[in-house]
């Protein structure tokens, strides 16, 4: 790491259009030099970009959580399939007696359990065992949101502290 990679790499939580100038002139880099090390962070698994919009003004207010089970033979092909879905925004193979979490937006409430038969119908092997719904989010992404999903505020994950010892904290 760079000696400073944490202290860079909140900025792009607050604001991800001017960042990497202000990087590049704290870090005393050339833009090729910070460009060159975004993507060796990036290749290696270290960050990753994202970019998101407030979802219910883009017609997607609902997110669903699901915690599911599959055969762990099975846990790859379903995890390619459901990456492939545009309501998923996210799936992990995790350890526990539910060893798949699927987390999607959605249209409606509706489209909840249109999108559980869909999955279980494709997939025949995989239970949903509990489902979670959020009709409104108040932070997500370390955004803190207005109503109807637009960024009031951030709260920048600090990923770099060890769990408990928050730099921000206290």
């Amino acid at each position: 790491m760079w000696r400073g990679d944490a202290t860079n790499l909140t900025p792009p939580v607050r604001s991800g259009r001017s960042w990497r100038i202000r990087w590049t002139k704290r870090a005393a880099r050339s833009e090729f030099a910070v460009r060159r090390r975004l993507d060796q962070l990036a290749k290696l698994g270290l960050v990753r970009f994202r970019c998101d919009f407030a979802r219910p003004l883009g017609g997607w207010p609902v997110a669903v959580t699901f915690w599911a089970s599959a055969p762990v033979k099975e846990l790859p092909a379903i995890g390619h399939a459901l990456v492939r879905l545009p309501e998923v925004r996210n799936r992990a193979a995790v350890t526990g007696e539910h060893d798949l979490v699927i987390q999607a937006a959605l249209h409606s409430v509706s489209d909840v359990l249109r999108l559980e038969t869909r999955l279980c119908d494709v997939h025949p092997s995989l239970v949903v065992a509990d489902r979670t719904m959020t009709l409104r989010h108040d932070k997500l992404l370390g955004r803190v949101l207005d109503p109807r999903g637009r960024s009031l505020g951030v709260v920048p994950p600090d990923v770099w502290s060890e769990p408990g010892t928050s730099a921000t904290a206290g």
